[in-house]
């Protein structure tokens, strides 16, 4: 890689919506991981249902409402509420992911889900930043990017319900 790619590839996590992000990240994730050690703490005393599950769900629910208002206001400097769908979207995509990396910790390093979490909190950031990047926020919106994140929800739905059915 020669010098001008790397000042390149420098100057673009420089630029102010990044920096923005990883302000707003910081904060939502701190938020997002306590309302789901909270959650998974809260669920964890009800017998006989997944509590990583329900925590996920509902953390996962009242993290995308905090993180539309933070993500629109500051990173994307859009505060547009019918964006709301597209964002949801991003989001359903991104906790299946979630779900199924804090699962592979546990299960297979038998890392608890609390650190597993905090674990792929980073990862999962990135990604909810550039899905809505390029597609939440995106100034000319392409019906194909539609149809793939609805074909990767179809698919982790599907995935997970395999996992709930057959894999327990």
């Amino acid at each position: 890689m020669n010098m001008s790619k790397i000042r390149t590839y420098i100057h673009r996590l420089m630029e102010p919506q990044f920096v923005r992000f990883l302000f707003t990240a910081a904060l939502n994730t701190a938020v997002g991981w306590c309302i789901f050690a909270s959650l998974r703490y809260l669920f964890g005393l009800i017998p006989n249902i997944d509590a990583l599950f329900w925590a996920n769900f509902f953390g996962t629910i009242i993290s995308v409402l905090f993180n539309f208002k933070t993500y629109g206001a500051i990173v994307f400097r859009n505060k547009d509420f019918k964006l709301i769908f597209k964002f949801v979207l991003v989001y359903s995509v991104t906790f299946f992911c979630n779900y199924f990396l804090i699962r592979l910790f546990k299960d297979q390093w038998e890392i608890n889900n609390y650190i597993a979490a905090a674990i792929v909190a980073v990862p999962i950031g990135f990604l909810n930043y550039f899905l809505n990047k390029y597609f939440t926020y995106v100034k000319e919106q392409k019906v194909w990017h539609y149809l793939v994140l609805a074909a990767i929800l179809i698919v982790e739905v599907i995935i997970f319900i395999l996992l709930k059915t057959v894999g327990e």
